[in-house]
């Protein structure tokens, strides 16, 4: 054979597509990928609880479980201002004059059944701000469909070191996406300015403008990270010339099997998302839903409603994982009581958009409202006290959760209990440790789903069965 001529290789002389090298692994953004995922559970977490069910052909299904939205205040909410939590005995407390609220006396309403929120004033104006965004977006309707369950439990005061978030748990139990990640706010492991519990979860996809969605779908989004227009033509260029060959010896590594699965399932060669487009993303695609929130065709792309009411519909109708709102500027003890009004009943605006989205689509959701610690009041009888300092010994978290078939059923409106010094009582499981109360409303969620087997699965044994019976208040 002649020096000069160039042999052919024998992938050529074979028919087969040019072997794939790890150079193409590197451009494609796949090396990184792979060495951050190697870990034990990995496929846990992103495939889900039947990812090792499946055999190699088989794509995994997420489990239908009930949407999951978290909400966080950032900075140190009234939140036991607005709802006004009980004793053991579910009495007043005496006094709730370090709350804002005066004495104990405090007028009371009720909503959801049969939780206290603060009531009218003398003036007949309802002191919970809160309620009364709620109640401006959701329809008496969709309220009667809905459970509160209030969680009394002291945390830091402004930081971002409360362990709150429960998405890598939500996520492990099997709650995912068919075409997006989790979708969180912040640029965080948690997507929120929250530490996880129990779990660390997978990178949230962080939507900082609607955009982040429209380019995130497909590939790129179940892979857990932001690919470029040239990577991602990258990708599926590779996938497609991957021989029978590479793809035994890819399965054969460590984690391999996984990884292949994860690229063949992740919506490379799924040409509905590809036909589809941008439109699956769109929530004003849905001109009731666009109502809720305000939408139209020529919405910015970088508003918060259109960016929140994305994000919301992407989780509601299965096309994301869990969702992770934050509102900022609630730590608001200015010596006013009217920048926390303000933002007490923005924050009840979101609930209830977020409350009326699932109405409209006819879909369960349950809601999580969370901040780090909370405000004080001087100790007054006043019942329009102005904030005066930080106090996270009185933080609450909220629990919502709304039914299409009707008012969920639960056996109390609150977890633990508040003492007369105004605050969280530590001696309840849950009322000094942020983590242990995020588990409670874990345990809450599973109950919803009626899938108590998913508790022990994610969290073991951190609550016995007697202890379970004490936070779990959802039927």
């Amino acid at each position: 054979m002649s020096k000069n001529k160039k042999e052919i290789p024998m992938w050529a002389k074979t028919g087969h597509a040019k072997p794939v090298t790890r150079r193409d692994f590197l451009s494609a953004g796949i090396i990184p990928f792979a060495a951050q995922m190697m870990v034990p559970n990995w496929m846990s977490l992103i495939l889900g609880n039947q990812a090792h069910a499946q055999t190699a052909m088989d794509c995994p299904l997420p489990e239908t479980l009930i949407p999951f939205v978290t909400l966080n205040l950032a900075g140190g909410a009234a939140m036991a201002s607005n709802f006004v939590p009980m004793n053991a005995a579910r009495e007043p407390i005496s006094s709730y004059s370090k709350l804002g609220l005066g004495d104990n006396q405090v007028p009371i309403v009720r909503e959801f059944g049969n939780a206290p929120f603060a009531g009218a004033n003398a003036n007949g104006v309802l002191i919970s701000k809160f309620l009364v965004g709620v109640r401006a977006q959701a329809a008496a309707t969709t309220l009667a469909n809905t459970s509160f369950i209030g969680v009394p439990c002291d945390s830091q005061n402004d930081t971002a070191s409360n362990k709150f978030d429960l998405s890598g748990a939500i996520t492990k139990a099997g709650l995912m996406g068919t075409n997006l990640p989790n979708l969180g706010r912040v640029n965080t492991k948690t997507g929120i300015r929250m530490e996880p519990a129990l779990l660390t979860p997978p990178s949230p996809l962080v939507v900082n403008s609607y955009n982040a969605l429209l380019t995130s779908i497909g590939y790129s989004a179940s892979l857990g990270t932001a690919l470029n227009a040239a990577q991602k033509n990258s990708l599926a260029k590779l996938m497609s010339n991957m021989n029978s060959s590479q793809s035994r010896k890819l399965a054969s590594v460590n984690g391999g099997e996984g990884i292949k699965k994860v690229l063949d399932c992740a919506g490379i060669k799924n040409a509905d998302v590809v036909q589809k487009g941008a439109g699956i993303v769109d929530p004003r695609q849905n001109a009731t839903y666009s109502q809720v929130w305000g939408l139209a065709a020529n919405t910015a792309a970088n508003n918060r409603e259109l960016i929140f009411g994305s994000m919301i519909y992407n989780s509601l109708v299965g096309q994301a994982g869990v969702s992770s709102l934050e509102l900022g500027g609630y730590d608001y003890h200015d010596n006013t009581r009217t920048t926390g009004d303000n933002r007490d009943q923005d924050a009840g605006v979101v609930v209830g958009r977020i409350l009326q989205s699932a109405a409209v689509l006819q879909r369960p959701v349950f809601i999580y409202v969370v901040s780090d610690g909370s405000v004080f009041s001087p100790d007054s009888a006043d019942r329009a006290a102005v904030w005066q300092g930080d106090r996270g010994s009185n933080g609450v978290a909220y629990i919502l959760y709304y039914n299409p078939a009707g008012r969920p059923a639960v056996s109390d409106f609150q977890i633990g209990q508040f003492n007369n010094n105004q605050a969280a009582d530590t001696t309840f499981l849950t009322g000094g440790n942020p983590e242990m109360a995020a588990a409670a409303v874990f345990a809450n969620w599973c109950a919803a789903n009626k899938r108590m087997d998913l508790f022990e699965r994610v969290a073991g044994r951190m609550f016995d069965a007697n202890q379970l019976s004490k936070v779990v208040k959802i039927a």
